[in-house]
């Protein structure tokens, strides 16, 4: 899926259009490398699974034209949803309280397994 393919979904579940919601699309391509940045032990633990080295620092998009390096599932399950909630952050909480829960639920069940950290035993 490519960014902008993503940003549409996005808008589409903001009840907005391209046309209607040309206002975000300038934050659009940001809050796609910030869900990159988000989501790397996601990505990771999808890229380990799979057999691929893990990466050590989170993906970069440079347009939105490029296609999200991440899992297809992650990309277009939950990345809608992350992506709308900090589209309207500022402008909807309501809209962005909802978007939030949603993409963290996705997120939730999208990772293969959940990390915890070593607690001594005594």
């Amino acid at each position: 899926m490519t960014g902008t393919a993503c940003y549409h979904a996005a808008l589409n579940l903001l009840s907005e259009t391209p046309n209607s919601g040309v206002y975000y699309e300038q934050f659009a391509l940001g809050a796609i490398n910030q869900l990159l940045a988000n989501s790397l032990r996601e990505i990771n633990a999808k890229r380990t699974l799979g057999g691929d080295t893990p990466y050590t620092a989170p993906p970069y998009m440079e347009t939105l034209s490029d296609e999200i390096p991440a899992d297809d599932y992650l990309v277009r399950e939950c990345f809608p949803y992350g992506l709308a909630a900090l589209l309207v952050a500022d402008d909807d909480k309501a809209k962005f309280n909802w978007a939030a829960a949603e993409y963290t639920d996705r997120l939730l069940r999208h990772c293969p397994a959940q990390l915890t950290g070593i607690q001594e035993m005594v």
